[in-house]
């Protein structure tokens, strides 16, 4: 019974221990990887949530950009951190749920070696054409787009990428015969839009907002469920008959695999306070984007379903990592 009594007391001092830790959490700056460039969307986002969270927690958020593979070389980054909650991850879907399916191997499971902490956004895309394009509605693309005879094309962010797969979903639900233009990145994609080089393109609202309000390029439909408030005149795609091109892009954070379930918790409220703040809320509004806040286990089932969702499109349709 001694041993007993001693097993029993060193598990109580143990769990003490840990609990103790995790109210102390945060008592150092934290580190976000971002695993795309700096400038980017998912960047942005992660610098406007790190401002708040810096407030809320008492803590610096160090944002630290580790771009590369389609966001693969961040989240294997992270994946090996230790399980600590100060190194933790700010993703978008890519890395998460169309990568894994696509990349000639993979050095981590994103189900199994990363933990899911909360949403933060979902980013409907838009389709968009060059603001003189001969397309005025989603009937003149159609038209144009529908039989052999078709020579049109779109550009997109890069095979694989989250917008190429949105347009890949289109071209198969609105039965189109277009042609992919990959490009390494949004920016030389919306370019050579803009030129007439390419005649459409499925891209996250926040990146192509600011081209459609200066009047470059001409929105024709978004892929969202309902109207978006800052391009209301524009309809959704369940609107043109196509509801199953209903999709987006989303951010979320994550940690390590092993990370203690309280400092999990502490997090999800913490990022799901800075994401109810007026002014953060009011910024995504703005740019089109829905704030979410879903639980761990809310999203961690999630990433399981776009990842069987956009995982069997990519491979339907040779997506590579470029």
């Amino acid at each position: 019974m001694n041993g007993l009594f001693k097993s029993a007391a060193a598990l109580a001092l143990a769990l003490a221990a840990a609990s103790g830790w995790a109210q102390a959490y945060p008592s150092k700056p934290i580190r976000v990887v971002v695993p795309f460039p700096a400038g980017g969307p998912v960047d942005q986002t992660a610098r406007a949530l790190g401002a708040k969270l810096s407030t809320s927690l008492g803590q610096s958020i160090i944002i630290d950009n580790k771009g590369g593979a389609g966001g693969l070389l961040g989240a294997d980054a992270v994946a090996k951190s230790p399980a600590d909650g100060y190194t933790l991850l700010f993703s978008s879907a890519g890395a998460l749920a169309i990568v894994p399916h696509i990349a000639p191997s993979m050095p981590y499971n994103p189900q199994k070696d990363l933990a899911a902490v909360t949403q933060a956004l979902k980013v409907p895309a838009v389709l968009v054409v060059a603001a003189d394009s001969r397309f005025k509605t989603f009937a003149d693309l159609k038209a144009a787009a529908t039989g052999d005879a078709s020579k049109v094309n779109y550009a997109s962010a890069g095979s694989g990428t989250t917008p190429h797969l949105q347009a890949e979903l289109l071209k198969r639900e609105a039965r189109l015969n277009i042609n992919h233009i990959p490009y390494r990145g949004a920016a030389p994609a919306l370019t050579d839009l803009m030129g007439g080089q390419v005649d459409m393109m499925m891209v996250d609202i926040p990146v192509v907002l600011p081209f459609i309000q200066s009047g470059k390029v001409r929105p024709l439909a978004v892929t969202s469920a309902r109207r978006i408030p800052v391009l209301k005149d524009v309809p959704t795609v369940g609107e043109l008959g196509m509801p199953k091109v209903e999709a987006y892009n989303w951010y979320g954070m994550l940690a390590p695999a092993r990370t203690p379930a309280e400092i999990i918790d502490k997090m999800y409220g913490a990022v799901g306070a800075a994401l109810r703040s007026p002014d953060l809320k009011q910024q995504f509004e703005q740019q089109g984007v829905e704030v979410v806040g879903s639980s761990p286990a809310e999203f961690g089932r999630f990433i399981s379903t776009e990842s069987e969702r956009w995982g069997s499109l990519a491979k339907a349709v040779g997506a590579k990592l470029d």
